[in-house]
């Protein structure tokens, strides 16, 4: 069994988490202050090998799709 199906098969072990939960986020600040993120939801199209890579880096680095794609947003528009 490879390294990738192993991190699929310990990912498919783990808590389902329902769309409306992640949309509906808890943030802890430093202080222990939660504080709620709301999310939109969007469609847009991407190629299909950007797809694949961001599948990809979502089981290696354990963190959803939409989290990596929020980071490298985040990261775009603090340098404009």
């Amino acid at each position: 069994m490879s390294k990738i199906d192993e991190i699929k098969d310990l990912k498919r072990q783990q808590k389902i988490v329902s769309p409306s939960q992640v949309l509906s986020e808890e943030i802890k600040e430093g202080n222990n202050v939660s504080l709620k993120v709301e999310r939109k939801r969007v469609s847009f199209d991407l190629r299909t090998d950007i797809h694949q890579e961001l599948k990809m880096q979502s089981v290696i680095q354990d963190k959803n799709i939409y989290i990596l794609i929020e980071d490298a947003l985040m990261n775009y528009l603090k340098q404009k």
